[in-house]
């Protein structure tokens, strides 16, 4: 073996030691059972449930961060509407500007028809004349040829400026009065703001709101952990939970199939419990099971040049 082959760097392709020691590319690996927090655990903080609530679609959370949440989105809404109130009014007062602009160049522009030195013009005569011009009274303009006056006002009026700017941007390229800004994108202006916070539990978001939280009732045993009341078995994350609506009681699957459908009635506190009532809850899985959404890791990096 010679003496300075792992040195070697004249080679074409990388050996698997130096693929493994670069920093670059896709690099995937599977989630083990640390990566996933507990079923009790709150979807913000990652702690354990304190007073855990939970919304529609079962994601717990703790009662301080569901409602911090909520308020500090709405505050963001009423932020975001505002500023979108902000560019109505200043695009409003851009138009505004540019019609007193195309304005005055018209009138700047009959002034300079008026005082030409071609002398006093002939009216134009039809051999036809209309109506108007047979009982001798003016033509009347209408609105519709103002809007495309002003409309061709406008258009030189960009011209003219695109083209001094043009001129400008040769020799003082550097000035901030000169420097070219971009349209503004019709997918920007038309960009959604949502009515009323949003869940963000899992990637597909849903709409969350004070009313429709639940707060969750864990059953617990004599060593304070947690239980299914019904077949009094420990819960976890390998296990499937539901949560019952009215009451916010935790059960297995198994044991809402065996009592709570079959007697319409929860099998804690005996309230009555409707199919559309009892929710599963999200819970992410261990690395054995498919019971997460998402079990892989990925991280990207632009490749070495």
């Amino acid at each position: 073996m010679p003496r300075h082959s792992k040195n070697n760097t004249a080679s074409s392709v990388f050996t698997y030691h130096e693929t493994k020691a670069l920093d670059y590319g896709t690099k995937r690996q599977r989630l083990g059972r640390d990566s996933f927090r507990n079923y009790d655990a709150c979807f913000m903080c990652l702690q354990t449930a304190r007073e855990p609530m939970a919304c529609s679609k079962g994601h717990i959370a703790c009662m301080e961060c569901m409602y911090e949440s909520i308020l500090q989105q709405k505050e963001a809404i009423k932020r975001e509407e505002a500023a979108i109130e902000q560019k109505k009014l200043s695009k409003e007062e851009q138009k505004r500007i540019d019609d007193i602009e195309a304005r005055k160049l018209l009138i700047d522009n009959f002034d300079k028809t008026q005082s030409s030195m071609l002398g006093t013009r002939q009216p134009f005569r039809s051999d036809k004349p209309d109506a108007a011009q047979e009982t001798g009274s003016k033509r009347k303009r209408d609105a519709h040829d103002d809007d495309d006056e002003l409309a061709k006002a406008r258009e030189q009026l960009a011209a003219d400026k695109a083209r001094a700017a043009e001129s400008k941007l040769k020799s003082s390229f550097w000035l901030p009065s000169v420097t070219p800004s971009a349209e503004v994108q019709t997918k920007d202006e038309a960009k959604d703001v949502p009515k009323q916070p949003q869940c963000h539990a899992t990637k597909e978001v849903h709409p969350l709101s004070r009313k429709s939280l639940i707060t969750v009732n864990f059953s617990k045993d004599s060593d304070g952990k947690s239980i299914c009341k019904a077949c009094l078995k420990g819960l976890s994350n390998s296990s499937k939970l539901c949560l019952m609506r009215p009451c916010g009681h935790v059960l297995c699957r198994h044991c809402v199939d065996l009592f709570v459908k079959k007697s319409k009635c929860c099998f804690v506190c005996d309230k009555k419990v409707k199919s559309k009532d009892i929710i599963d809850m999200t819970i992410e899985g261990t690395g054995f099971t498919s019971a997460s959404s998402v079990a892989l890791a990925e991280k990207f990096d632009l490749a070495f040049q």
